[in-house]
């Protein structure tokens, strides 16, 4: 079991009308995220002390809206940000994913 603390901060671009976020299993709903807290000019989840069980974090984006709308998830773990943002665009029909390796 690996223990860190996680930052998940979200920004939309164009004419997102819903967006989601889940952490580590796209078809489990109960792992989305919600309740994000607003910042200047993005939206933000603190979760100290997040657990998993393997090595990898895996982060879903889902968006719907107007062609041309975007979702980009910065990811940081321990307060250190990920080189990799996952972005999800309006135009896709699955959910964007990116894994983040835990060391």
């Amino acid at each position: 079991m690996k223990t860190f603390d996680l930052e998940l901060r979200v920004k939309t671009f164009g004419s997102v009308i819903t967006w989601e976020i889940l952490l580590e299993d796209s078809t489990n709903h109960n792992q989305r995220l919600r309740d994000w807290m607003q910042a200047d000019d993005y939206r933000y989840k603190k979760l100290p002390d997040y657990a998993i069980s393997d090595d990898v974090l895996s982060v879903f984006a889902g968006c719907q809206g107007i062609i041309g709308g975007t979702v980009v998830c910065e990811v940081l773990i321990n307060g250190e940000s990920q080189p990799q943002k996952l972005i999800s665009k309006v135009e896709e029909t699955e959910y964007a994913k990116t894994d983040y390796p835990i060391v």
